[in-house]
């Protein structure tokens, strides 16, 4: 592990000796990481190397996997979100989490938007605002803003995952977990969700499930490499891709596996 881990100053999320397993198998081995605040981190690996279960722990979305087992500390702003008295739909709340495919619900535009807001109590006169800024900020107003009462189903592909990154951020979270959000894109909207990505962290702490290392390099602050369960190595994205400490990173950075 690099020492690149203890020099992240007041960390958003700390993770401490982390392991998880789906019934007998071990999916997680000992994990520890530091994320700081206001940054992209980017998390890479082969396929089943962990990556998508971890972030998975950093808002207890596992929590729905009935042979899913955690041990370990992951603490965000200093508090433990296992520990006992935890909301888990606060916690959602506080970290939101836009998925590999986008998946809108089966409504309008506007109604997908506002879903959020109104479960949490938010009032009626407030959603036409709301609505409007998220749409501002993931970049789609300008697109759509004629037509919010079509369909969200109506939107391409590349125009529903902003959909649901504007969803997202209508709960006013301050953590977004993104994974693999543009592995079922075109190159055009890939780049619009990237640049909108780099755009959020001035707001939001960002982290990233991505296959795509370019990706990776282009859109991170910090690089996380997993493998077989196990976090090989962090740190600035910089040093990740032109001097890794560790073989293993290199060699997948490199394209030697994977």
């Amino acid at each position: 592990m690099t020492e690149a881990i203890q020099n992240v100053a007041n960390p958003q999320i700390e993770v401490k000796d982390l392991n998880l397993w789906y019934g007998d198998k071990q999916a997680l081995k000992n994990v520890n990481i530091r994320i700081p605040k206001n940054s992209v981190t980017a998390f890479i690996g082969p396929s089943g190397c962990g990556k998508s279960t971890f972030i998975r722990c950093l808002n207890r979305m596992n929590d729905l996997i009935k042979t899913c087992r955690v041990e370990g500390k992951v603490s965000v702003e200093g508090r433990d979100i296992y520990g006992p008295g935890v909301d888990v739909v606060d916690l959602r709340k506080q970290i939101g989490m836009v998925f590999q495919k986008p998946n809108p619900f089966p409504m309008s535009i506007y109604d997908n938007i506002a879903y959020g807001p109104r479960i949490h109590g938010v009032n009626k006169k407030d959603l036409g605002g709301i609505v409007e800024h998220a749409l501002r900020s993931s970049a789609l107003w300008d697109e759509i803003s004629d037509r919010i009462q079509s369909p969200a189903l109506s939107l391409s592909g590349g125009q529903q995952q902003r959909l649901c990154i504007a969803r997202t951020m209508a709960v006013k979270p301050e953590i977004i977990l993104f994974d693999e959000p543009c592995s079922a894109l075109d190159p055009i909207s890939t780049a619009k969700i990237e640049e909108l990505i780099m755009n959020l962290k001035k707001d939001y702490t960002i982290v990233i499930v991505t296959h795509n290392m370019q990706q990776a390099a282009r859109i991170s602050d910090y690089t996380a490499f997993f493998l077989m369960g196990e976090l090989i190595e962090f740190g600035k994205t910089r040093q990740i891709f032109e001097n890794p400490a560790e073989k293993s990173t290199e060699d997948y950075i490199t394209g030697r596996f994977g």
